[in-house]
C-alpha cells in the first residue's frame, strides 16, 4: 500500500500515524503508516539461475506511486477539478488500474486458477491441443504444459508480474465509465488495503464491462470517487453526500483483504456502520 496515498487519511497533523482496523483478530492501532500495509517481496521474485531477487518491477511501483505526491492529486483530494480533463484521468486511471492488479487476492486467484487448469488436465490424462473460454477458442502449446505445470512460486509471480504490466488496458475501461465525485463536507471515508472496491447488485464480481458494475475509489477523508457505466446520468459531477458515509464505508470495508485504515478511531466508524444497517432494517421492516 503506498505511503504517500495513505498519508491522506493519517490520524495526526503531521500526517504520520493512522488507525488500522483487522477483519480477523485484535483491536484498532494508531500506527506509523510507514509501518502498516506491507508485504515483504510481494513483486520481487528470484531469478531462477542466479537466485538473486529481481526488484525491477517494485521501482517501476514506487515511481508510478510519486503521483500521489503530485499537486495535481492533492488537489482532488479537497479541490473540485474538471474530472473531464484528460491528463487528470489519465493519471487517476492509472493509479487505480495498478493498485486493484498489484493487490495480494490477485496473486493468490491466480495461484489458485494455475492450480484448477493443472488439476482439470491431470483428471483429463492428456494435454488439449485448445480449449474453449467465452465462446473463443484458444490454441494450447502442449511443449510448455511440463514447465507450466511444475512452475514454483517465484514462476508464478513474474507471470503475475508480467500481467500487471497490462494496467493500462484496464485504466482505458476506467477512462471510458462515466466519473462523479461524492463530496462530504466532514472527513468521513475511509480506505482499505484493497481501496479500489467494485460493486455490484449480485455481490458478486461480475467484471469492469458490466453495465451494473460500478467503482469506489477513496481519495481522501471527504472525497470520494465513483466510476459507473451510467451514461444517460450527468457526467464529471461533484455530488454533497448525503448521510455518515456509512454505507459507502461498509461497501469499502467488505472490499478489504484484512484491514482498514482510517483517520478516525475505527469504534466510530465501525459503530456508524451498525447504527446504518440497524436504520435499514427498521425501514425495511416497516415497508
Amino acid at each position: 500500500m503506498p505511503q504517500a496515498y495513505l498519508r491522506a487519511f493519517a490520524a495526526d497533523t503531521q500526517r504520520r500515524k493512522i488507525w488500522r482496523f483487522s477483519k480477523d483478530a485484535g483491536e484498532p492501532e494508531l500506527k506509523p503508516i510507514e509501518k502498516v500495509a506491507v508485504s515483504f517481496y510481494l513483486y520481487v521474485p528470484r531469478d531462477p539461475n542466479t537466485g538473486a531477487r529481481d526488484d525491477s518491477f517494485e521501482k517501476k511501483l514506487s515511481e508510478l506511486e510519486r503521483w500521489f505526491a503530485d499537486p495535481v492529486w492533492r488537489a482532488l483530494q479537497v479541490d473540485m477539478l474538471d474530472l473531464s480533463w484528460e491528463p487528470l484521468r489519465k493519471m487517476v486511471s492509472l493509479l487505480a488500474a495498478t493498485m486493484m492488479l498489484r493487490n495480494p487476492r490477485h496473486f493468490e486467484m491466480y495461484k489458485q486458477w494455475h492450480r484448477r487448469i493443472c488439476d482439470e488436465i491431470e483428471q483429463l490424462g492428456e494435454v488439449p491441443h485448445s480449449f474453449l473460454h467465452k465462446d473463443r477458442t484458444y490454441r494450447f502449446d502442449t511443449a510448455s504444459w511440463p514447465a507450466y505445470r511444475d512452475a514454483t512460486e517465484d514462476d508464478l509471480k513474474r507471470s503475475w508480474i508480467k500481467d500487471m504490466h497490462g494496467a493500462a488496458e484496464y485504466a482505458n475501461q476506467f477512462m471510458g465509465m462515466r466519473w462523479s465525485m461524492l463530496c462530504a463536507e466532514e472527513p468521513v471515508f475511509i480506505t482499505t488495503d484493497a481501496p479500489v472496491t467494485l460493486v455490484h447488485p449480485s455481490l458478486r464480481f461480475r467484471g469492469i464491462a458490466n453495465p451494473q458494475t460500478s467503482i469506489l475509489f477513496p481519495v481522501s477523508p471527504t472525497r470520494l470517487l465513483c466510476m459507473d457505466h451510467l451514461m444517460h446520468e450527468p457526467h464529471n459531477q461533484y455530488y454533497p453526500l448525503h448521510g455518515s458515509g456509512a454505507a459507502q464505508n461498509l461497501l469499502l470495508w467488505r472490499n478489504s483483504l484484512e484491514h482498514m485504515f482510517s483517520h478516525r478511531h475505527t469504534d466510530e466508524v465501525c459503530a456508524a456502520m451498525l447504527a446504518e444497517e440497524e436504520a435499514f432494517k427498521a425501514a425495511s421492516e416497516q415497508a
